[in-house]
């Protein structure tokens, strides 16, 4: 491009190239303006605005711990809480503790009916009572044990026995009994079994040998639902394991007083068998019809002892 070409261009645009030089030089011009009003106008902090400053630092090393108790107390958003450490509940499965007589017995007014009973001497709780109620006919299952024993919304079963339940109704007692809602029999004190054996039928030679009629052997066995009346036997347990037939309620002059036996024994063995269930004791009573001689292994106020009877037919 000749000189005189070049020279044309700028004459045309020259002042294009000078605003671009202006706005180079306002530029650079205003970037030290401020740095120098900035410096001007900053403050210097003194030493104890720095000292002041690093306080507010955190500091190095582990910080501290926020115990968790802390943080659940305030309970941000406020869910339900589960007790971590619940007071032990009271033990509601039996009922409370009663006491009664027979002078406190009321005639029975539950609206229900005794079918039958299931009693367990040595652990009364296990005791179980049907009951008919009178409006649905329905026989339901009780126990003295409590959420087993409301009978009706103010009734509950507090005792089991042999063919009746005793019931508390609001502040009293009512005995309910397989007989019917009657009221109950005057109770009378009855003479007191004696502790020796011997009677009709019946010779106690001492040391635990008696002499038995056969035909005394032969009325016992010939009626043996007479023979459940005269005592209550129930199943006896040790450790768990059962160990025999306990006795109760003996009768006076009943069969079971006349050969020595007393409330409290448990029949262990008779001529050896084993008495621990109710086909061992059905095996026994057929094997004892055509027996001369009968030995009993019983247990008497933790102390074991052996009854023997001589049949003489």
């Amino acid at each position: 491009m000749s000189s005189a070409r070049i020279a044309a261009l700028l004459k045309d645009y020259g002042w294009g190239l000078n605003l671009v030089f202006i706005g180079l030089a306002a530029y650079f011009v205003a970037g030290a303006v401020n740095a120098i009003v900035a410096r001007s106008i900053r403050v210097v902090p003194t030493v104890e605005d720095v000292a002041a400053s690093q306080s507010m630092r955190p500091q190095s090393g582990p910080r501290p711990k926020v115990p968790l108790t802390t943080i659940a107390s305030r309970n941000l958003f406020n869910v339900k809480r589960e007790e971590l450490n619940p007071k032990p509940a009271e033990d509601s499965t039996l009922t409370d503790t009663v006491s009664f007589d027979g002078k406190d017995l009321k005639p029975c007014t539950v609206p229900a009916v005794v079918s039958a009973t299931l009693v367990s001497a040595e652990y009364p709780e296990w005791s179980l009572a049907v009951l008919v109620s009178n409006t649905t006919h329905e026989p339901e299952v009780y126990s003295i044990n409590a959420g087993s024993n409301q009978v009706a919304d103010d009734a509950t079963v507090v005792d089991i026995r042999y063919r009746e339940v005793v019931v508390r109704r609001r502040d009293h007692f009512e005995l309910c009994s397989t007989e019917g809602n009657a009221p109950p029999p005057v109770i009378t004190a009855a003479p007191a079994p004696a502790e020796s054996g011997g009677g009709e039928g019946v010779t106690d030679n001492g040391n635990g040998n008696y002499t038995i009629a056969g035909s005394e052997i032969d009325k016992a066995l010939g009626d043996m639902n007479e023979v459940a009346t005269q005592a209550r036997i129930v199943p006896s347990f040790q450790n768990g394991k059962a160990n025999g037939f306990k006795l109760f309620s003996i009768k006076p002059n009943s069969i079971y007083q006349k050969i020595g036996l007393q409330n409290g024994d448990v029949i262990s063995k008779i001529n050896g068998y084993e008495m621990n269930s109710p086909d061992k004791a059905l095996e026994i009573y057929a094997k004892l019809k055509d027996s001369q001689s009968i030995q009993i292994d019983l247990k008497r106020r933790g102390k074991d002892m052996s009854m023997n009877y001589t049949v003489q037919r």
